[in-house]
């Protein structure tokens, strides 16, 4: 028997929109114990976001943060107002981030009736934690790699 992406996903999906702050979101993943969600707009599937994708935000940041500091300590850069505001403007900009500004906007999804092991070459070959199931632009639920990893615990992807 064929397993299918709809036997296997997860159907109570949290989810965010565009304009949930990257702050929200921070809080979301760690109160509800997920790596990543996807974001829904007016029902239809918008994007995906993940912890990775919010790291890469945040390192990105700080490297910039870093480096406008280490420009303001030589010589060559005669203090003035314009790049004494630069550090504040930063700061302004980081903290009014929301999910839109940083989500995939175009992420990898999958139909209810897709083969469990197309799914899984699907994650394989894109290097996704996670993939999402859809029927038009309608989330119908998530497959992350720990339900294909259950499957295989649990003797259901191996042919008898």
């Amino acid at each position: 028997m064929t397993i299918l992406a709809r036997d296997v996903m997860e159907r109570q999906v949290v989810t965010v929109t565009p304009q949930t702050t990257l702050a929200e979101l921070a809080d979301l993943l760690i109160s509800r114990r997920v790596s990543g969600v996807p974001v829904v707009q007016r029902g239809a599937v918008v994007g995906v976001i993940s912890r990775s994708d919010f790291a890469r935000v945040l390192s990105l940041e700080r490297s910039l943060a870093g480096l406008i500091a280490e420009g303001e300590a030589h010589d060559e850069f005669a203090p003035g107002e314009a790049v004494e505001a630069i550090p504040a403007r930063l700061g302004a900009a980081i903290e009014g981030r929301t999910v839109g500004d940083v989500m995939v906007a175009a992420p990898v999804t999958v139909s209810p009736e897709t083969p469990i092991e197309e799914v899984a070459q699907v994650m394989e070959r894109h290097h996704l934690h996670r993939v999402l199931v859809v029927e038009g632009k309608a989330l119908r639920g998530v497959i992350s790699t720990l339900d294909i990893v259950k499957l295989l615990a649990r003797g259901r992807l191996i042919e008898k």
